[in-house]
């Protein structure tokens, strides 16, 4: 989530905190990375602290994920807490925000959470590789059954053959930027991934595994927030994000995937390897097209995307440096 201290709230909005008795901070609204909520820190009577994620509607300048309606990231997150709620309700399994209300209507228009407070000082400091490894161990350690089937719940698939699904929704927005080459290879490429993943035991994921979305509190314990593209797969998908996202320096982030890699050998390593490859070609296929529809043939990170796209199809040295 990014500091939005220039937003304006909605009427409704201040009309539920007035009801809820709860008084919004100054100077302290947020705006999920994706721009489908508005999370907002407030203080209730009794001195509590609270965070009120408020889902905002959909809208006709929004660039959505190919697939995706704006509505099920509401869904999707509710649904999870909801899920908590019955397994977990003191979050001793999995680290993450007690539910405190949730909002009538389907979707939900908000969600009341606890509020976490963070520790002081910037990420570099406060969040190790230990909490990042420690918070994937205890999502991938959820039951993922109680999840299926739920009409409440419009879980996400990330894994290889829910990429390709998403990535054939971006054919004509895409092509005419990678090229009919291109686009023959990454077919290819995911004819070979699938070989390879295919019988893999899915696991729970994040969906969106970053810096953003951990938070060390005061006592240095970590808890992960934001689920609002929760769902199961790939076990390899979140460490993937969380290595091409993080601003580290280069040596930080080659121990990051090194650890990873650490204990898998023969088969499981290459798995592993196809499995970081897969996520990568859905993300940056996704970055080019969000860089198309927002900024046609002026994209100005059309080069970058387009390289690491490349490296990702050829694997190997090019894109484990390791």
């Amino acid at each position: 989530m990014t500091d939005q201290t220039a937003t304006v709230l909605p009427q409704e909005m201040l009309s539920v905190l007035s009801d809820l008795g709860l008084t919004r901070r100054p100077n302290n609204i947020l705006l999920s990375g994706h721009g489908t909520s508005l999370p907002v820190i407030c203080d209730g009577r009794d001195g509590h602290s609270f965070l009120l994620k408020w889902y905002l509607p959909p809208k006709a300048v929004q660039t959505y994920p190919a697939g995706s309606r704006a509505e099920d990231f509401a869904r999707r997150e509710v649904g999870f807490y909801r899920l908590l709620d019955s397994i977990d309700p003191e979050r001793r399994e999995l680290p993450a925000p007690r539910t405190v209300l949730v909002g009538p209507g389907d979707p939900p228009q908000w969600l009341l959470l606890e509020w976490l407070r963070a520790a002081k000082g910037p990420s570099e400091e406060v969040l190790s590789t230990d909490h990042v490894f420690y918070l994937i161990d205890k999502l991938q350690a959820l039951p993922i059954d109680r999840l299926l089937g739920r009409r409440d719940f419009p879980l996400n698939h990330w894994d290889p053959i829910g990429y390709l699904e998403r990535i054939r929704l971006m054919y004509d927005s895409v092509l005419f930027v990678i090229g009919e080459q291109r686009w023959r290879h990454m077919q290819i490429f995911f004819d070979e991934a699938v070989r390879w993943t295919d019988g893999r035991k899915p696991v729970l994921v994040h969906g969106d595994f970053c810096e953003q979305n951990i938070v060390i509190d005061e006592n240095g314990n970590p808890f992960l927030i934001d689920f609002e593209r929760v769902g199961m797969g790939n076990i390899d998908h979140d460490i993937a994000l969380f290595w091409i996202h993080t601003n580290r320096n280069q040596d930080w982030k080659r121990n990051l995937i090194r650890r990873w890699f650490g204990a898998r050998f023969g088969g499981d390593r290459i798995r592993a390897e196809w499995g970081i490859r897969t996520t990568l070609a859905l993300l940056a296929m996704q970055r080019l097209r969000y860089g198309y529809l927002i900024h046609g043939d002026e994209d100005p990170r059309q080069s970058a995307n387009l390289a690491m796209l490349d490296a990702t199809i050829a694997g190997g040295a090019e894109l484990f440096p390791i």
